[in-house]
């Protein structure tokens, strides 16, 4: 690919990554990126005595394969730098209490009439189901009774009590919520041998995953975090070094204004700064309809909901009370808080008290939420200590970051890839915004097998 010409487009992770394998393949590489920072999500801020917090609970995985896990965790041997976690500890609050042996919430902690009611639907619903809709995947996988008890208040803490829970599509349960622990401990590994019981009951030991884990040879998964005080912006910063190190050309605060094609062929990339880029591929990390625009192809539109995330950074004078989890859900519908990130945990360097605390809302709702009342919430909740103060925080307001994922938004993200992926050749979209996939690596795998496709 000797002086062939690539241009990226979007600096978040997988951009950063394809820049460097597409570098080592022999491209000029030049990477696009609209916001004034390399990252994208995978960013942290400091408080005022020095706490670093991260925009949500971004806890890097290895991929398994050594190319891209070389340039990802290239230096995890310095153990100065990186905080390698062999099993990453997670857990709930649910009904009033933390199970921290689970992220999936507990039926049994439902009162008797109620849990009784939903473990005989349970039982009796053997077929696995095939919906779109997670409220009608529910109904046909858990039952009435544990959807509406579990599930339903779950779904409005994310996407809004206000929303139609009909709507949604089963990408509305990305964080795993549709997955239960519902019956005694044998009982639940003996089911979990039929396919339909696996995808709805979890494990109730630890014992029983791991006799799982061997019988089916899953691989371990390591993950990784910065052990230096930073936070996951170290790891981004790390990359973009490498980047930069290995000749491509980094530009941020800018966009593209037009894709210019012969045939199904893009020659050239003008950005709004009136900037001309040749381009024999183009690797694209943003939603599609902005591509379509920028070839001025008509892109597919329609009503679109994007939640706000609220999140609050916390630093206590007080040790946290869970010195285990690395980071936590909350299914309670007591409280709108629905992850927490508990960086102690995370990097043992650390000489702070502090987590993040994270909700997800309508713009107009952002207000609505005090300092004071989510304090009062983790000390109800026994994550923070009761006498403990609040010594330092920061909140951000990060909006337009997760979208409703109803039918609508999901035909409408089909249509303009499909429609994008059929006009050019020299096109390669990132898997996240292809819909292919959703989780860090899974997106990186796709990217690698794509570029060496290519």
């Amino acid at each position: 690919m000797l002086n062939q010409n690539a241009v990226i487009v979007g600096g978040g992770v997988c951009g950063l990554v394809s820049s460097l394998l597409l570098k080592k393949r022999g491209y000029n590489v030049v990477l696009i990126e609209q916001a004034e920072r390399i990252g994208g999500l995978f960013c942290s801020i400091k408080d005022s005595e020095g706490a670093a917090y991260d925009m949500g609970s971004h806890i890097p995985n290895a991929t398994g394969i050594e190319e891209l896990d070389q340039i990802l965790f290239g230096h995890v041997d310095d153990k100065s730098q990186w905080n390698t976690i062999e099993k990453l500890e997670s857990g709930n609050y649910f009904a009033g209490s933390w199970d921290l042996t689970s992220p999936f919430p507990n039926a049994q902690k439902l009162e008797p009439t109620v849990y009784s009611q939903g473990c005989g639907e349970l039982i009796n619903l053997t077929d696995q189901p095939s919906e779109q809709f997670i409220y009608d995947h529910c109904i046909n996988s858990l039952g009435v009774v544990f959807t509406h008890s579990i599930v339903v208040p779950i779904l409005q803490k994310l996407y809004g009590k206000l929303t139609d829970i009909r709507g949604l599509t089963m990408e509305a349960g990305l964080f795993g919520f549709t997955r239960i622990l519902a019956l005694p401990a044998d009982v639940a590994a003996q089911l979990k041998e039929l396919p339909a019981f696996d995808s709805k009951l979890g494990y109730q030991t630890e014992q029983d995953f791991l006799a799982r884990k061997e019988r089916d040879k899953l691989p371990d998964v390591k993950y990784f975090y910065p052990n230096n005080g930073e936070g996951i912006g170290h790891w981004v910063q790390e990359l973009l070094a490498q980047v930069e190190k290995a000749g491509v050309e980094v530009i941020t605060s800018e966009r593209v204004k037009k894709i210019v094609r012969s045939g199904t062929q893009i020659t050239h990339i003008e950005l709004a700064s009136d900037r001309v880029l040749s381009c024999d591929l183009l690797f694209w990390s943003a939603p599609p309809f902005i591509a379509l625009d920028a070839l001025g192809i008509e892109s597919q539109q329609g009503q679109m909901e994007l939640r706000t995330a609220v999140i609050f950074h916390l630093n206590f004078d007080k040790p946290l009370t869970n010195q285990k989890s690395h980071y936590l859900w909350v299914w309670d519908s007591s409280t709108d808080i629905f992850r927490l990130t508990l960086y102690p945990n995370l990097d043992k360097s650390v000489s702070h008290y502090h987590l993040s605390a994270e909700i997800l809302c309508s713009p107009d709702e952002v207000s609505s939420y005090s300092l004071e009342d989510i304090v009062a919430q983790l000390k109800a909740m026994s994550i923070v200590d009761g006498n403990a103060q609040l010594i330092s925080s920061q909140t951000q307001v990060i909006n337009n970051t997760f979208p409703v994922p109803t039918k609508e938004f999901k035909d409408v993200n089909l249509h303009n890839f499909e429609l994008l992926d059929k006009s050019v050749d020299n096109l390669i979209v990132s898997g996240r915004y292809s819909g292919k996939c959703w989780r860090q690596a899974d997106v990186l795998i796709d990217a690698y097998n794509s570029i060496n496709e290519h």
